[in-house]
């Protein structure tokens, strides 16, 4: 039998399955902090900075994948291989 699963497949299930994990960890964490106001500071501290650091970066990868698909294809190449509209390709290529 072979593996029908493409290999990005396994990718993006590997992707889910420790985003749960560490999401699962990090609401452990801050419900197991004892005073209200440590709770509230710390969980402001994950949504106001930590969780856009991490997407930003992640965007940043984005934009660089989407950037060597480019190198030698046209916006409409690169919009049917990853299956985003022209324009949505230009705007990640802007950095948008």
């Amino acid at each position: 039998m072979t593996d029908t699963i493409p290999a990005d497949q396994h990718v993006h299930d590997d992707l889910r399955i420790l985003t749960v994990e560490y999401l699962t960890a990090v609401r452990a964490r801050l419900a197991g902090i004892e005073t209200p106001v440590a709770r509230e500071r710390a969980a402001r501290l994950f949504t106001d900075q930590l969780l856009p650091a991490v997407a930003k970066t992640v965007k940043d990868i984005r934009t660089a994948a989407v950037g060597e698909l480019r190198q030698g294809r046209t916006l409409r190449e690169v919009s049917e291989l990853i299956g985003l509209s022209v324009p949505r390709v230009d705007q990640l290529l802007k950095g948008k």
